[in-house]
């Protein structure tokens, strides 16, 4: 049995390939695009970046599909959510080039789609990379929507250990407290947290983890770990992947009140993997869960 394809259907794969794209621009099958296009019949991650960057080179819209072919690959890895990042800035900007002045005459002119570059950046962030937590903040922050840049603001400050960095917004927040203050009754005095306790108290899970992560850093409401975690679990419970590797991480860090419980952890953070959030593999969450070699908070 011969293993290995003929080369009249590796040819007719690339020309189907290049046939099915009907925005790609009319120029000759160069020998560089063929050999790239005939490695990326296997599926793997490397080849159809390399095909992306190759078409993002030539200022050719069939970079796009490939990033897309990039981003979908298996298994879930740093490398993938990279393909979807870029993906979301070529969107939001419009072009494919790297510059920030007007685009060559020759250049082909993308429409900007922010809606797509959302779908993008949100993508990459639920399949766990930080940087999308910031392309994601910086999304919502350019719309004045402070609500979204608060979300992603809070996520990636717990996940990268970063909580003393919002001081300022700790202080300018009505209700903030800092551990053994009294615990407030009812509602917080700041709307946009009290809406958020509103809408985790009716089993949003989105919500329940902005509560979560506003216990544990302390704005708008009295700082509680074991209170995170509470409202990570709730959230993790019905599947949302945030709660699940949220609440891994406060168990598997302990602290602040928290008993640490690394068996515990791992089982959240299982879950959380399953779902395709590459830092919920093994090796990375022992490493976030790793003491730091110093902290501020």
């Amino acid at each position: 049995m011969n293993l290995f394809p003929r080369r009249p259907l590796l040819c007719a794969l690339v020309l189907a390939v290049l046939s099915g794209c009907a925005a790609a621009p009319t120029r000759p099958v160069s020998d560089t695009e063929r050999d790239a296009l005939a490695r990326a019949a296997d599926g793997k991650f490397d080849s159809a970046v390399r095909v992306a960057k190759m078409y993002q080179a030539w200022n050719d819209p069939r970079a796009l599909d490939w990033y897309a072919r990039a981003a979908a690959a298996t298994p879930r890895t740093h490398h993938t959510t990279s393909a979807e990042e870029t993906l979301g800035t070529l969107l939001e900007r419009g072009r494919l080039d790297s510059g920030e002045g007007p685009q060559k005459p020759e250049a082909v002119v993308m429409k900007a789609s922010p809606r797509k570059a959302f779908h993008w950046y949100h993508s990459a962030a639920y399949h766990g990379s930080p940087y999308a937590m910031h392309d994601l903040e910086k999304w919502y922050e350019r719309r004045g929507d402070m609500a979204g840049a608060l979300r992603w603001r809070l996520r990636s400050a717990v996940y990268l250990r970063e909580l003393y960095k919002l001081d300022a917004l700790r202080a300018a927040t009505s209700g903030s407290a800092k551990p053994g203050n009294p615990v407030a009754t009812g509602p917080a005095p700041n709307p946009l947290i009290a809406r958020i306790q509103r809408r985790a108290e009716r089993g949003d899970a989105e919500s329940q983890v902005d509560l979560g992560t506003l216990y544990e850093a302390g704005i708008g409401v009295v700082q509680d770990k074991a209170e995170a975690l509470r409202w990570y679990e709730r959230a993790g419970t019905q599947g949302n992947v945030y709660g699940q590797y949220l609440g891994g991480l406060a168990l598997g860090r302990g602290g602040d009140g928290l008993q640490k419980n690394v068996e515990a952890a791992a089982a959240w953070f299982a879950r959380a993997h399953a779902q395709g959030f590459y830092m919920a593999e093994e090796s990375y969450w022992r490493q976030a869960i790793a003491p730091p070699f110093w902290t501020f908070e």
